[in-house]
């Protein structure tokens, strides 16, 4: 599978089950990246949505996606910085552009370890709407434990210290 190369401006786009346009951020710039994972910001970019005008974050983002999890996880760098983080099929990548399907659920992580699941009653819905079938309902509940385990252990991105990398890399960038 093809991953976007470091300094790579890329688009990330969140489809929903039907592959209909939920969301695309047009900036986004690659930090890092492996065989598995790429980490990368965006600042201000222009945010297109299915059915609103488009309009721009109001604050820089470091992003993570690892595409052997169904989930990715964004750093936004706010006064009071938070993670939120979306129950997801792994990513792909092709003609620049990351994308994925979102499933709805989502996870907002204080920078102190506490977290609350949002949008419970989305994913019940569009798990109707779309038909999502049990392979993927599966998929979703098993891979929130392991995002919510990662949360709980300081693994990965909530990582102080691997966080505190990518910011680095970050602002060198900026």
């Amino acid at each position: 599978m093809k991953i976007p190369s470091v300094d790579t401006i890329i688009a990330i786009q969140s489809v929903k089950h039907d592959g209909d346009l939920h969301r695309r951020w047009e900036e986004n710039t690659i930090l890092y990246q492996d065989d598995n994972l790429v980490v990368g910001f965006n600042d201000r970019t222009n945010v297109k949505e299915r059915k609103k005008p488009t309009w721009r974050t109001n604050e820089p983002a470091i992003f993570y996606f690892d595409r052997r999890y169904w989930f990715n996880i964004i750093l936004l760098l706010t006064d009071q910085p938070f993670y939120y983080c979306n129950l997801s099929s792994p990513f792909t990548y092709d003609q620049g552009i990351l994308q994925y399907i979102d499933y709805d659920l989502d996870v907002i992580v204080g920078t102190d370890g506490s977290y609350d699941i949002v949008d419970q009653k989305e994913y019940a819905e569009n798990g109707q709407y779309y038909q999502y079938p049990p392979s993927v309902r599966q998929a979703i509940s098993t891979h929130l434990g392991i995002l919510i385990e990662w949360i709980t252990t300081n693994k990965g991105p909530f990582n102080q210290e691997h966080m505190n990398w990518f910011y680095t890399l970050y602002k060198e960038k900026r």
